[in-house]
């Protein structure tokens, strides 16, 4: 449980899939998290406004978390949702966990989070920490929990400090170096351009490859992300990303250091190559 709530808070991002959100609040209730902010996105149209009233009777009656709702009037769509809903947040909160409406976080997702930010490491170097990780990588694993160093940003349950995000945020100002050049920010340039997206975590990439921080992730999956079944804007269908829980061989210890895994790095590399064109 999140006792000092002024230290992490937990903003979760919510649109018009009221079964997806159930979900997610009930990963959050088993966890004993008993105080969370939702923004939700302005409705497009009246077929949203019905679905959004579920969504807000959810909200405004649940018996076992705190609730603070946070509603656009107009549509913002999920990049500019996600900014504006960062910037609220980190201003209150010295760390802060973002949640999509389609990310479950698994049994030792907040356990891992509180680890790494009560860190020595982590205060120091304040790197963001990422929930999901890929099957492939989960399963060279093998079981074992621990964190890892990777390079490349993945928006599916994550946690980032204000000081931190403050620097990204001078950063996007910079207009230069957004035009990093990057195997995988080339691809993903590509993906965005043709199909027309906005897409926020594109930038956040580039931030963190131009300043050469890389990203805490755990050994195994501590997201489940149930988005990849035709009802997310920016996502297809596919099963290709689903992780199954792996109950870990260890218990995660107080973090004094995590290693950089060259063979793992590659690995996200490849796989991101060949998964990029599902959720950009």
């Amino acid at each position: 449980m999140i006792k000092n709530f002024a230290d992490l808070g937990i903003g979760i991002f919510a649109y018009n899939r009221p079964s997806h959100l159930r979900r997610t609040l009930i990963s959050l209730e088993n966890n004993n998290i008993r105080q969370a902010t939702i923004f939700l996105d302005g409705p497009k149209n009246h077929n949203d406004k019905v679905i959004q009233e579920e969504i807000l009777f959810m909200i405004r009656n649940n018996p076992f978390i705190k609730l603070n709702l946070i509603k656009n009037k107009k549509n913002m769509g999920l990049a500019k949702s996600i900014y504006k809903g960062v910037n609220i947040l980190v201003k209150k909160h010295k760390n802060t966990i973002i949640i999509e409406d389609d990310c479950v976080p698994r049994a030792e997702f907040f356990d891992f989070i509180l680890k790494i930010t009560k860190s020595k490491l982590y205060k120091k170097n304040l790197n963001p920490i990422c929930g999901y990780q890929f099957p492939e990588i989960q399963r060279l694993n093998k079981k074992n929990f621990f964190p890892i160093y990777l390079n490349y940003f993945i928006p599916w349950g994550w946690c980032i400090s204000s000081k931190y995000w403050e620097q990204y945020k001078k950063f996007l100002s910079n207009k230069t170096k957004l035009k990093f050049e990057d195997k995988i920010v080339n691809k993903i340039n590509k993906l965005v351009k043709n199909k027309n997206k906005k897409i926020w975590s594109k930038n956040f990439i580039i931030f963190n490859l131009v300043n050469k921080k890389k990203i805490i992730f755990p050994s195994l999956s501590l997201i489940k992300n149930i988005g990849f079944d035709g009802s997310g804007i920016n996502s297809k269908v596919t099963n290709k990303l689903n992780t199954e829980y792996i109950k870990p061989k260890n218990k995660l210890k107080d973090i004094d250091y995590i290693k950089n895994n060259t063979n793992l790095e590659r690995e996200q590399i490849k796989v991101l190559g060949n998964r990029a064109k599902y959720f950009f």
